[in-house]
């Protein structure tokens, strides 16, 4: 498997309280293999093995030229650092604006203003521009706010289009880096598109490999106590899985085209 080759990662979690990450393949014409495997204890969140994980990949010369990931596994800071690091473009949906505006779809949401990150300005789409721009930090992560005009937000007949509140101006929350707020921005317009969609529809493999693990191998039972344990039992299930796969592929024979049916030879004869 090449640098070029796409990967896919998914997780599931054992009723004993773990978790395992399997990650595999997706390269056409090739069987699907689970390359890295990492197992936590259940209250460890999705997106922070991202990093472990491309890191781990790399060391031992597997970095994929593309990871699909499901949305818990991405956010812009990881996507750049994907990219920065391992040169590993990460391909999963950000998480969309939370405003009240994306979910109506009517008004003017993030993307609707225009941020001057030189000036630390931001200017709205009636060409208002902001009085303040100071760091702000929300559940341990930076932000920047900018907050406009008390009585320029009052005077604009499209106040209802951009805030609820009928006393206070309208403000944003920002990614702390124009590169960040950039990635979001673009990420959140291309998952959009037909295009997006159809490149990503090819992590639901990781969802049957996940399925057979289950069934077959009863991935979500572990057999022994302790972490270091389990994470060897995952691992083992994941080889099992992949000496299964291979062998399936080396035995199978190149498909022929499909015989025809007997109308259709009979259609031909009289043709």
């Amino acid at each position: 498997y090449d640098t070029d080759a796409h990967y896919c990662v998914k997780r599931d979690t054992a009723w004993s309280g773990y978790r395992t990450h399997f990650t595999e393949t997706c390269t056409l014409d090739l069987p699907e293999v689970v390359v890295h495997v990492a197992t936590t204890i259940a209250p460890v969140q999705d997106g922070e093995l991202t990093d472990k994980i491309h890191e781990d990949l790399a060391a031992s010369g597997l970095a994929p030229g593309e990871h699909v990931v499901d949305a818990a596994y991405v956010t812009a800071q990881r996507i750049e650092h994907a990219q920065l690091v391992h040169q590993i473009t990460l391909l999963g949906p950000v998480a969309p604006d939370p405003s009240h505006q994306t979910k109506a779809q009517n008004g003017f949401d993030k993307a609707s203003f225009t941020v001057d990150w030189d000036g630390h300005q931001v200017v709205c789409p009636r060409g208002q521009t902001s009085r303040t721009w100071k760091p702000l930090r929300i559940s341990g992560h930076d932000y920047i706010q900018v907050r406009f005009g008390e009585a320029a937000c009052r005077a604009c007949t499209d106040r209802p289009q951009c805030t609820n509140s009928e006393v206070r101006p309208r403000s944003l929350a920002l990614l702390p880096t124009r590169e960040l707020h950039e990635i979001q921005q673009a990420n959140r317009l291309d998952q959009r598109t037909r295009q997006w969609q159809d490149r990503y529809a090819i992590r639901a493999g990781i969802e049957a490999t996940l399925s057979q693990n289950i069934r077959t191998c009863g991935l979500r039972r572990t057999r022994y106590r302790g972490l270091r344990k389990t994470h060897v039992q995952h691992v083992l299930t994941a080889l099992a899985c992949n000496v299964t796969r291979i062998a399936d592929w080396i035995a199978t024979p190149t498909q022929k085209q499909r015989a025809p049916s007997h109308f259709h030879a009979l259609c031909t004869a009289t043709s």
